[in-house]
């Protein structure tokens, strides 16, 4: 497992990821002073958004994940997200999902399909209903 994301699972086949951007910071707030530079204060911890990137060879297997991201990016309820060593990253919202189709078959559909899933990090996550399912997802 590379990563997962509620109960998408991301591996080498069908649904690969070939990079994960992530970004943290502080949000900062400008304070205008005659004459002089402007002194920041501190806001807060900025959003941190996430960005997976990778590649979906749909012609063995691996459509239904691309419909259950952008079932996720319609819906209204935040994803856990676990990195493939274990790592915890906390509920996201996931926020779009593109896709781009390459090599279209006669049916219109690419044979490698280039997608980016675009996330930001909630502070709070989904009910226990969300949670049962994101377990049912691991078995």
């Amino acid at each position: 497992m590379l990563y997962m994301l509620g109960g998408v699972v991301f591996e080498l086949v069908p649904t690969n990821l070939d990079a994960a951007t992530r970004e943290r910071g502080q949000d900062w707030a400008a304070k205008a002073i005659v004459g002089a530079q402007k002194p920041r204060e501190a806001m807060g911890v900025a959003d941190a958004p996430v960005t997976l990137s990778g590649k979906l060879f749909p012609h063995r297997y691996g459509m239904g994940d691309l419909e259950s991201l952008a079932d996720m990016a319609q819906g209204t309820a935040p994803q856990m997200l676990i990195r493939g060593d274990g790592t915890v990253l906390g509920w996201h919202c996931v926020e779009r999902v593109k896709e781009k189709h390459a090599y279209l078959d006669a049916e219109g559909v690419g044979r490698v399909i280039d997608f980016d899933v675009t996330l930001t990090q909630s502070p709070t996550g989904a009910g226990a209903g969300a949670m049962m399912s994101l377990l049912q997802g691991l078995f």
